[in-house]
């Protein structure tokens, strides 16, 4: 876990076992996003640089 997302969990143990799922579901949630995003920004590096490639041969 990253040191913010046991920051969160930490905290939130204190205060309320059942926030500590939803701050767990929250962090998770935003990990995915950001693999998802990550992975189509490489996908277009590669679209980008094909079509880079076929306009340097013009």
């Amino acid at each position: 876990m990253t040191k913010l997302a046991q920051a969160i969990v930490e905290e939130t143990v204190s205060e309320n076992n059942s926030t500590v799922e939803f701050d767990v579901g929250k962090a998770l949630l935003k990990k995915e996003k950001e693999d998802e995003i990550r992975m189509r920004l490489d996908e277009f590096a590669k679209e980008l640089s094909q079509v880079s490639k076929l306009r340097g041969k013009e």
